[in-house]
């Protein structure tokens, strides 16, 4: 009987200690261990929310920075949506001879790509025929006289060169040839080009007609009355005065 006592009592001694742990908790809530002085979970809880010097300043920073609603105005070397012009650009307008200064001295007209028919002036010196640019200057402009629909015309094609009355056409060694009243011109010779002729290019069917400019007369500067410039006349000078 002694020893049975002594084990429930020892049994009953455990269970108690065992619901004393259980039952003891920091003001928190927390489980507490009866060793324990301080509850180590709220140690944890307590530094958790302590921000570090870098947390500190990301958030000081990022209170500074605002979201706006509106329109977002252009950054330097971004792209820009411009609206394009109705306008014909400078190289556009020079192909098709507006401000040329030389004097136009004959016409190339055209009805292969439009019915009512095209019209290119022929000025002093070199006009080229083409679909595109002149690869042979320097300066790679566009051609004076260009059909840029005509698949089968070469990007330089052919040459118009007048001076001192006299009309040249010249074949700038094209693909497909350049034909002056029904005959091929040899690439690089030059052929004389007469007024009612009719030339090809590629698909393109011309006919040219030579134009006789007016003769250039100088025009005297007029002096308006009453400048200093004008001439008096002296009244005792009767030089030139007819009496009659």
């Amino acid at each position: 009987m002694n020893v049975i006592n002594f084990a429930q009592i020892q049994k009953e001694n455990v269970m108690a200690n065992v619901e004393r742990r259980q039952g003891l908790q920091c003001p928190k809530g927390h489980p507490m261990d009866p060793n324990w002085n301080r509850c180590p979970y709220c140690k944890g809880e307590a530094q958790s929310k302590k921000k570090t010097p870098r947390q500190e300043a990301a958030s000081a920073s990022s209170g500074d920075r605002q979201t706006r609603v509106g329109k977002v105005p252009p950054q330097a070397g971004g792209r820009q949506t411009r609206q394009m012009s109705n306008e014909p650009s400078q190289d556009s307008r020079s192909a098709y001879g507006e401000g040329e200064t030389r004097r136009i001295v004959g016409v190339l007209i055209t009805y292969s790509w439009r019915p009512e028919g095209e019209l290119f002036p022929v000025r002093e010196g070199k006009n080229f025929i083409g679909s595109g640019k002149v690869y042979s200057d320097a300066s790679h402009r566009e051609c004076h006289i260009q059909i840029p629909v005509d698949k089968r015309m070469s990007s330089e094609h052919s040459l118009i060169l007048c001076r001192h009355g006299i009309y040249e056409i010249m074949d700038q060694m094209s693909s497909n040839g350049t034909f002056l009243n029904g005959d091929m011109l040899r690439s690089n010779q030059s052929k004389e080009l007469e007024d009612q002729a009719e030339v090809k290019t590629g698909d393109t069917l011309w006919s040219f007609f030579k134009i006789k400019p007016p003769e250039q007369i100088a025009i005297k500067p007029v002096t308006p009355k009453g400048s200093d410039d004008t001439p008096t006349s002296d009244p005792g000078d009767t030089e030139g005065t007819i009496v009659e």
